[in-house]
């Protein structure tokens, strides 16, 4: 039986989630064949997920997460949330897009579109 090839969606999210390890990575941990030995996986592979070539496990997510003192929310969806606030300074100076118009009520977690200003939910990928 072929299998059925998955949405553009899924490659540019896949693509979306590599640069964010990247652009971490390397403000973090600049040579990603020390990065790949301090996490115990091949270099080739670091450079996949970072590519978007391939998915990073749920596993391969918490160990970054950890060594590059982001939160998983800011690899899946680009939240600066739980980000070490030094590095979520240079992260926002080098990569504008992941800064957000957020809506500032009281209990409010989503976004705003600047487009038309509509609420969108939180887990918005910002373009």
């Amino acid at each position: 039986m072929p299998r059925t090839p998955r949405p553009r969606s899924y490659s540019d999210v896949q693509r979306e989630i590599g640069n964010r390890i990247r652009w971490a990575r390397e403000l973090v941990i600049p040579n990603r064949a020390e990065f790949a030995r301090l996490e115990e996986i091949d270099p080739s592979t670091i450079a996949k997920i970072e590519s978007g070539t391939r998915p990073p496990s749920v596993f391969n997510v918490i160990g970054f997460a950890r060594r590059l003192r982001v939160s998983a929310d800011y690899i899946l969806f680009g939240s600066m949330r739980g980000v070490d606030s030094e590095l979520a300074a240079l992260l926002a100076l080098h990569h504008p897009e992941l800064v957000r118009k957020t809506d500032t009520r009281p209990g409010h977690t989503g976004h705003t579109d600047p487009e038309d200003g509509r609420r969108q939910p939180p887990t918005r990928l910002a373009r």
